[in-house]
């Protein structure tokens, strides 16, 4: 699995675990109808969802400071899940994207910025699992 990009180790990374009352598969649609709003790229395979927001190049070019470069932050999230008792467990790691860089320095308020965005898109993923299965 796994969509092209950098296998530079992120700067920034989060990773969340929770419980649906959803069945697996139904958790993987879910979120994948969540995250299609976000203009995603998402692979899905049996047990699991590779999501990628945002650009690498709109980001660097707009860069921290811009609404337009915060909107494009590159990031990652890896959806895992398991069948449970009544519904299934989710593991959720996100991560960024911003690939290669020059320094392991982090740009001026790069830091609270991929935090904000790596917890809004984890809380979207949580959401959307939670929500009852459609009829």
């Amino acid at each position: 699995m796994g969509i092209a990009g950098s296998r530079t180790k992120p700067m920034f990374e989060k990773t969340e675990q929770w419980f649906s009352p959803l069945s697996p598969d139904e958790v993987l649609a879910a979120i994948s109808t969540a995250f299609a709003s976000e203009k995603a790229k998402i692979q899905q395979d049996e047990d699991s969802l590779e999501i990628r927001t945002g650009s690498n190049w709109q980001y660097r070019l707009w860069g921290n400071l811009l609404s337009l470069g915060r909107k494009n932050l590159p990031v990652a999230i890896t959806i895992r899940v398991r069948a449970a008792k009544q519904g299934a467990e989710i593991e959720a790691h996100a991560f960024d994207t911003f690939g290669p860089r020059l320094t392991d320095q982090a740009f001026f308020g790069a830091q609270e910025t991929f935090e904000d965005r790596l917890n809004v898109l984890l809380e979207m993923a949580a959401s959307a699992a939670k929500a009852s299965p459609e009829a």
